[in-house]
């Protein structure tokens, strides 16, 4: 049996694998190419031993991404890297290059918007410290000209900064995925008329769905990350007019939710008031977060959420039949929320927390500009809008965070 190991020991023979590492990567660096067909398999993603690094950090990637066509005319790959660090050194991403067929694919993710989409668990950053761990949310964006990959891979530039190893850099290319080739479900708009944001839509930088990831009886679900929630501004570009508090302030409140597409009413939640808005409620629970709510179960493997209704207002049952269209209940207040508004998405599993988002299309709507400032908006303002992006008609798209859209009759 091997004796203790105490830390000193551990922590100098980490010290010297990672400079060994280093040592045997700046002589092979030269010569090592990834030869990665786009058809290839996991199994083609791992380099020969004879050219393999050892690496500070562990990555992994839990969700496969799948493709959806985005109002920039980009089909766009949101996924989540997993990342703990091995070592009792500081390590800091310089830089991640998506990888394809042996190339690299889309552009390499560094400086201030690596540093964004980069979350250090326990807060800090952006170097991950020793034995910390991170998530780093990515968007990977192509042409419609472009093929889907199969599989893609990630070239990496890291940087131990802590004594007496700062500096010491490592390059290499590994953590493979698998990327889903089955095109993004299409629904109907859930609302009618101009004026909807995107709020915090799909997909950088990270927001309060993007980063919405939850660790639900110790397995880490993403439910949220292509959720949108729509509120609507008035005639003046104003959210609201009148007290923030004030639910009658808010000229969109209760305005009919429209079946997105037809079904079974396969979940439900109702009774929960309304809350105040203006501040996030205190006292929410995980079961509560949603409010009001309905899943409609659309195919195997496709549910719709639709979160924060009225209560009383749901015009469906648990077990009935939808179609698309279908009035559904009215927008409100309750759950977790701060003001009102439609929270919308696709999932995987009829559990808005023990399931993971999917892409969506709508079918049709026009695009009216983009809010070029969040905190106007919020606060009710006349909102700034950039009147040409993300503008016209759009099929077969799904709205990009904080487009304003219109959703016709």
């Amino acid at each position: 049996m091997l004796s203790p190991m105490t830390p000193l020991r551990r922590r100098t023979l980490l010290l010297t694998i990672a400079s060994l590492a280093a040592v045997v990567l700046a002589l092979s660096m030269a010569l090592v190419t990834l030869s990665l067909a786009s058809g290839g398999s996991e199994d083609e993603a791992i380099r020969p031993d004879a050219e393999a690094v050892l690496t500070p950090l562990g990555m992994e990637i839990e969700n496969p991404p799948n493709p959806v066509l985005g109002a920039d005319d980009k089909y766009h790959l949101a996924y989540e890297i997993t990342i703990v660090n091995q070592t009792p050194s500081q390590v800091t991403i310089d830089q991640v290059q998506p990888r394809a067929g042996g190339e690299p694919f889309g552009a390499p993710l560094e400086g201030a918007e690596l540093e964004s989409l980069l979350r250090v668990n326990g807060g800090g950053g952006p170097a991950i410290p020793g034995g910390g761990s991170a998530l780093l949310f990515m968007d990977v964006t192509y042409d419609p000209g472009v093929a889907t990959p199969k599989l893609l891979t990630h070239g990496f530039n890291l940087a131990l900064s802590d004594p007496p190893q700062a500096d010491q850099e490592f390059n290499f290319i590994g953590v493979p995925t698998r990327v889903g080739q089955r095109r993004a479900i299409e629904v109907a708009p859930p609302l009618r008329g101009p004026g909807w944001v995107a709020a915090n839509g799909c997909c950088s930088p990270i927001n309060a769905h993007r980063g919405a990831t939850l660790s639900i009886d110790g397995t880490v679900r993403v439910p949220e990350r292509f959720a949108i929630d729509f509120v609507q501004l008035n005639a003046d570009d104003r959210l609201f007019e009148g007290p923030i508090d004030l639910l009658s302030s808010y000229a969109y409140f209760g305005e009919e939710i429209h079946s997105a597409t037809a079904g079974k009413v396969v979940g439900l939640q109702d009774g929960l008031p309304e809350q105040t808005p203006g501040a996030l409620p205190t006292g929410e629970t995980i079961q509560t977060a949603g409010g009001n709510h309905l899943v409609i179960r659309i195919d195997k493997g496709h549910y719709a959420f639709y979160a924060h209704m009225q209560p009383g207002s749901l015009r469906v049952g648990l077990g009935d039949r939808v179609r698309t269209g279908q009035v559904l209940g009215l927008l409100g207040n309750s759950g977790n929320t701060d003001g009102p508004h439609l929270h919308f998405h696709i999932m995987d599993g009829p559990s808005p927390l023990q399931s993971n988002g999917l892409p969506f299309v709508y079918s049709k709507f026009t695009g009216q500009g983009r809010v070029t400032d969040e905190a106007a908006l919020v606060s009710g303002e006349v909102t700034p809008i950039d009147r040409d992006s993300l503008a016209g008609e759009f099929r077969d798209r799904m709205p990009l965070g904080l487009q304003v859209v219109d959703f016709g009759d």
